[in-house]
Order: C-alpha cells, then sequence, then structure tokens
C-alpha cells in the first residue's frame, strides 16, 4: 500500500501520467503473478503474495479509467446568461458553460482553436491529474450507484429545507445541462418566494451551495461568476460566507463594480434580501 500510494501521490503531483501510473501498477501485478509461480510451493510465502497479487488487481482495475482521461488537457469556461427559475422572483442563477480540449499543448493552442471558431470565453486553465482524479473517482460512483449525483444531492437538499417539492425547481433540476451544486441557495430562495414566505423586488445574483439544514456551502468558478454577474449587469451579489475573502480579492484583482454580499445560511440571505428590500423602497418613496 505504501508503493501504492507513493505512485498515486507522484501522479497527483503531475510528476507522472495516468498512462504511466496505470502500466507501473500492470508491471507489479505482472512481476507479483511470476513470484507467485515462483513461490508456489511454499505455502507460507505464497498466501501473503496471492494476498498482494489480488490487492494490486483490484488497485489495477481501480485506477485503469484513468488512461482515458490522460486526453483532456485544457478547460475554457465561457458566458452563460442568468437564469430566473421564477419569473418575478428577483433571483438569478448563475451557471459557467465549460467546455474541455483534448491533446492542446497549451493555453495559446486553446485561445487559437476558439478565435477559429470565434467563440468568446471568461478563462482557460489546465487540467490538473488532481482534476482528472477526481472527475475518475465521481464517474466510477454514478456508474456503481455508490454515491449521489451532485445535482440530485442538491434537489434532495433544497427539498428537505424547504419541507416540500417544488415543481419549477423539480422541472429546472431535470434539465440535462445542469451540473454542480452552486444553484443550491438561489433554488431555495426561489422556493422561498414562490409559496409566499420571502418578497422580492430587486435583482439579485445567487451563488452558493446549501446543506438540507440551509447551511451555505462553498462553491467554485467563483471568477468566472462574478465576471458573468457584473457584464449581465447586475449591482448585487450573494455569495457563501466561505468564498468572502476569494470574492474580495477576485473584485479587485478583477476590478468588478458591484455589491458582494456574504451569507452562512439560508435564513441570514432571508434577512438579508428583507433588509435590501426595504432600503430599496425607502429610497423610492
Amino acid at each position: 500500500m505504501i508503493y501504492y500510494f507513493l505512485l498515486l501521490l507522484l501522479y497527483l503531483q503531475d510528476v507522472i501520467s495516468g498512462v504511466s501510473f496505470v502500466v507501473i501498477l500492470l508491471l507489479s501485478l505482472i512481476i507479483l503473478s511470476i513470484a507467485l509461480i515462483v513461490y508456489r510451493k511454499k505455502c507460507a510465502i505464497k498466501r501473503k503474495v496471492v494476498l498482494i497479487t489480488l490487492l494490486m488487481a483490484l488497485l489495477f482495475c481501480y485506477e485503469i479509467p484513468l488512461i482515458f482521461y490522460d486526453a483532456y488537457t485544457h478547460a475554457a469556461y465561457r458566458y452563460t446568461d442568468p437564469l430566473e427559475v421564477y419569473e418575478g422572483s428577483g433571483i438569478y442563477l448563475i451557471g459557467v458553460n465549460r467546455v474541455d480540449f483534448q491533446f492542446t499543448e497549451n493555453k495559446n493552442a486553446v485561445i487559437d482553436l476558439l478565435k477559429e471558431q470565434q467563440i468568446d470565453y471568461l478563462d482557460i486553465t489546465k487540467i490538473t491529474n488532481s482534476d482528472r482524479y477526481g472527475s475518475k473517482n465521481r464517474q466510477l460512483l454514478k456508474w456503481f450507484h455508490l454515491g449521489k449525483d451532485s445535482v440530485e444531492q442538491m434537489r434532495e437538499n433544497v427539498n428537505h429545507f424547504l419541507g416540500q417539492e417544488h415543481g419549477r425547481i423539480n422541472k429546472f433540476l431535470n434539465n440535462d445541462h445542469i451540473d454542480g451544486s452552486s444553484a443550491g441557495l438561489g433554488l431555495a430562495l426561489t422556493g422561498l418566494i414562490v409559496r409566499g414566505d420571502l418578497q422580492n423586488d430587486l435583482k439579485i445574483a445567487v451563488t452558493g451551495a446549501i446543506s438540507e439544514t440551509g447551511d451555505v456551502l462553498a462553491i467554485g468558478i467563483l471568477k468566472e461568476k462574478m465576471q458573468i454577474t457584473e457584464k449581465s449587469g447586475f449591482s448585487l451579489m450573494i455569495v457563501p460566507s466561505a468564498n468572502r475573502k476569494e470574492a474580495l480579492e477576485i473584485q479587485q484583482k478583477q476590478n468588478i463594480n458591484m455589491q458582494i454580499l456574504d451569507v452562512a445560511h439560508v435564513e441570514e440571505a432571508v434577512r438579508l434580501i428583507n433588509e435590501l428590500n426595504d432600503t430599496s423602497n425607502e429610497q423610492n418613496k
């Protein structure tokens, strides 16, 4: 296991590729199989070699899908229109369109491809082995039904917090293009508005995952979401408190001119929206 974890560490640190990782495991399995033949008449040693060989075989089978992920080298993030799930709610979900590129040598090669296709983009990132490993593990869990899909988990958390299912929310989540869990906070607030527990007359961009008890959890791809929010003309954006420091740094570096508000719980977001609406109503009198 020490040997395996050493190889895994080298892979996650981008020292070796997925193909190299799998090939080394295969060679190790072959060597163990030869050792099994050599020590077949020595019972004590044979039992140990058999156990190690079986373990190595399992690890090899678990890691072999990595060879199919080596092809993905870069990801481009593109603009997606903010979405108001319930018309008139004023709560807009901020999504980002991600396009993965295969066998691209560097960022400039991706830029050239995007220019050829006349596609605008917000940012381009290099896909690391850590990214590939996470994608592989999530796919395996999904294949063997050992873990919940992020969208299904978000559906359960939102419905549990609201105490009931909402047709509009479920219809949105049934869209094949939905991925991740960062719409959770926006959907919870939308559900409260739909059933009359919250009123909002402002246009607010919202991002943040939630737990089943309403705690607001950190999200990723925040820079691109903030860029989309500003580009779409929003003056208000609610983000998780766990992303507050990151959001302020992005706002300063990208010179983003809008008010960034952070919350740690859905109820905190409700109070904040009520306060914002009260302030807006007083100013309009």
